[in-house]
């Protein structure tokens, strides 16, 4: 899998990066309270965006930086146990061979002429990687209670409910569900159940996305549409009253606009074939075979596809997405009519999940709202610009829909601004700089050309593992 994209702007944030040293103060020292909230046993249930899952698989390496367990450290929680994969995890790539995405390397650095483009790949299994238990170790998968992180990597909302197993799992197939509730272990119990058993006082519930997400991702084939409306609004009501009976207090989130990040809009509608001047991109629409315009959404996974000549898309020695002949395929694209679809699904569940919450007298964070206008206006952290790019902004990881370390860090502050309102805490906010700090700490300076040592340190920031030597 390679990516289209050119480094210059990757190296301009390491120049910031190295400009400021990551020395800035993010936040004000705070004493901790957690004022109305009980945070002596917190309970995380919810999907990929809980569990951490970040750059296409689930490992050890980035789930101790999941939003739950970062506001687990910040509220004084001195438990909280986590499914942690051994490197280089489970995921989008594993039937395949492969982990976690990496940045590897540059295939044609600037030494040679023009920007280097990065090489992203899946990890490679060690000759000892065990399928069966890919747990970090034997206390982590022979853990005697249920995880205190429940999320599920592909969970829908149907599947809080409902799921004890892969088999029984909206898709009918997620090992996710095998490997973060180990049935039969806890009597054959799902999500909520096992939430239950641990007899939670404080619970982080963000679950929904799947339900839309899927069908974007897919470019509206798998499914087919979002979670019809009037199943999402009862399941979501039916999950808030299920998990209230635990007696905890419960924070919920609502769904981000899953047309605006980087898996949707990193590849242009308009492409330079090779002529030296951009062209609209042919691709297959519910319309029909047409040009695509801004409306149109190119997903990430096009970049596998656009130009081929193999005859797998199309004639023969014709390339695909730039004729008539050979357009780009349905699941590479979310045109402009399934566009709209998507978004009136994500705006149509956030009023349910809103409701749902305020009759319940529980608490939402906003995090559609803090996503769009960071997608507007970037978001500027001691010195650096933030911002919902693919691998130069920094806060989405490889796969460009799962959060980067810090994307999580900057969710679970949202978290806690909206848990430190609620009940009148004083839970301190994850030091963003502290964070960085601690995931590339020896950026230094950068010089103006193709750098493994700097384009190392990046990859470290931004989720993936120093390769280059």
């Amino acid at each position: 899998m390679k990516t289209v994209l050119k480094l210059s702007a990757l190296f301009m944030t390491l120049f910031l990066a190295a400009s400021c040293a990551l020395q800035e103060p993010d936040v004000t020292a705070t004493k901790l309270d957690t004022g109305d909230a009980d945070f002596s046993r917190f309970v995380a249930v919810g999907n990929s965006l809980t569990a951490g899952y970040q750059s296409g698989a689930l490992t050890q390496e980035h789930q101790k930086y999941s939003f739950p367990k970062m506001i687990a450290t910040q509220a004084g929680v001195s438990a909280f146990n986590q499914p942690l994969l051994r490197y280089p995890g489970i995921g989008a790539y594993t039937t395949s061979g492969g982990g976690i995405l990496e940045l590897v390397y540059l295939d044609n650095p600037a030494t040679q002429g023009g920007d280097p483009d990065p090489v992203i790949t899946p990890a490679s299994y060690p000759s000892d990687y065990n399928f069966a238990f890919p747990y970090a170790s034997t206390d982590v998968g022979g853990l005697t209670q249920p995880y205190n992180n429940l999320g599920v990597p592909g969970a829908a909302l149907v599947d809080v409910l409902n799921a004890i197993d892969a088999a029984s799992s909206a898709t009918g197939s997620n090992s996710f569900f095998d490997i973060v509730l180990r049935n039969p272990n806890f009597g054959n119990t799902t999500q909520y159940q096992q939430a239950k058993m641990l007899q939670p006082t404080f619970m982080t519930v963000w679950i929904g996305n799947n339900d839309v997400l899927g069908y974007a991702t897919s470019g509206g084939t798998s499914p087919a549409a979002p979670t019809p409306l009037d199943a999402f609004t009862f399941l979501y009501n039916q999950m808030l009253d299920s998990l209230k009976t635990t007696g905890a207090d419960i924070v919920v989130a609502n769904i981000p606009n899953v047309t605006a990040i980087p898996f949707m809009t990193t590849v242009p509608y308009a492409v330079d074939p090779g002529i030296g001047q951009a062209v609209p991109l042919v691709i297959q629409a519910t319309d029909g075979v047409r040009q695509a315009t801004a409306e149109d959404l190119i997903l990430l996974t096009a970049q596998s596809v656009l130009g081929d000549t193999s005859g797998a898309y199309g004639p023969q020695g014709v390339p695909v997405g730039f004729d008539a002949s050979a357009p780009l395929p349905t699941p590479f694209v979310l045109d402009k009519d399934e566009v709209a679809v998507a978004q009136q699904a994500v705006s149509d569940f956030n009023a349910a999940i809103a409701a749902a919450a305020d009759a319940r007298g529980i608490a939402v964070v906003d995090v559609n709202g803090f996503f769009d206008d960071l997608k507007a206006n970037g978001l500027p952290v001691a010195g650096l610009e933030f911002t919902a790019d693919f691998l130069t902004g920094g806060l989405f990881s490889l796969d460009g829909v799962h959060p980067s370390d810090v994307g999580y860090g900057i969710i679970a502050n949202e978290f806690i601004k909206t848990i430190n309102a609620k009940f009148n805490a004083s839970i301190p906010m994850v030091n963003l700089v502290e964070l960085m700090d601690e995931l590339s700490p020896s950026v230094q300076s950068v010089m103006p050309k193709f750098n493994k040592t700097a384009l190392n340190n990046v990859v470290e920031l931004f989720g993936g593992k120093p390769v280059l030597k």
